[in-house]
């Protein structure tokens, strides 16, 4: 399996331009971009990462925006609030076929403080259908990401999507330590909809005191053997993208050393 490295794992330390020299010098050959605001979305902008990830001879595979900036609005009542929301999505599907992107990794509504309505999967259905036929346009694959606080963390909403939308195209992305976070295991995602996972966000965790702590892969729980196998199982072909917050590591050489054990172990 192909592993490469999400450029939201040097959030705060490198700026998005200058990420790829740093992520190709741990020795990766694909990455994904994480856009963090809206000036990111911009041509111009855009024209300039492009140069610097070619420079540095590395292939985008996924691209994800700061979807709390506009996805939720996607879904909106407020047909003023969804059209802006749409433009915006629109500028970002832009932006990854410009990079060269295979896929668009999406957070959707949030769940925070059980304040979801009217999410009903019949009237987001036909929604959910619109924006991957908009993906397909840019030569882009919506790929959903089970989050903890997001619309989708049980490994069964999944399944009822695909039933309520009928979109052939639409695929999902598996985060390992959002899906613990959610009260599940990653396997149980990976029953649940493997054959339509296209990416997956490798983060290790460890549990303490019935909360749960991501840390860097290797020094947690995760058997990434195991997750492998169940993967292959399910026909899996995309990459494993290392997607880790920043503050996991004081030294880039605890970001390089975890970044060679996750590429051992998922060869």
């Amino acid at each position: 399996m192909q592993v490469g490295i999400s450029t939201a794992s040097l959030f705060g330390k490198y700026s998005v331009e200058d990420a790829p020299a740093r992520i190709a010098a741990f020795g990766a050959s694909i990455c994904e971009v994480f856009l963090n605001t809206f000036s990111e979305y911009r041509d111009e902008f855009i024209g300039l990462l492009s140069e610097r990830i070619h420079k540095h001879n590395l292939r985008v595979y996924s691209i994800h925006p700061m979807g709390t900036q506009f996805e939720p609005q996607l879904f909106s009542l407020h047909i003023r609030q969804r059209e802006d929301a749409f433009r915006i999505y629109e500028q970002v599907l832009q932006a990854g076929k410009a990079l060269g992107a295979s896929c668009y990794v999406m957070h959707g509504p949030s769940t925070m403080y059980g304040a979801v309505r009217n999410m009903e999967l019949e009237r987001i259905g036909p929604i959910v259908q619109t924006l991957c036929e908009m993906a397909k346009e840019y030569g882009l694959v919506l790929a959903w990401e089970n989050v903890s606080w997001c619309l989708f963390h049980e490994p069964s909403f999944g399944l009822r999507l695909l039933d309520a939308t009928k979109a052939d195209d639409l695929r999902f992305t598996l985060d390992i330590k959002q899906a613990v976070r959610s009260g599940y295991t990653p396997l149980e995602y990976i029953e649940a909809v493997g054959e339509r996972l296209i990416n997956l966000h490798i983060c290790d965790y460890i549990e303490s005191s019935n909360c749960v702590q991501p840390i860097l892969p290797g020094r947690g729980k995760c058997n990434l053997e195991e997750l492998y196998c169940a993967l292959l199982n399910k026909g899996y072909k995309g990459p494993a993208i290392l997607e880790v917050y920043s503050d996991l590591y004081e030294d880039e050489d605890e970001l390089e050393k975890s970044f060679a054990l996750v590429r051992e172990s998922l060869k």
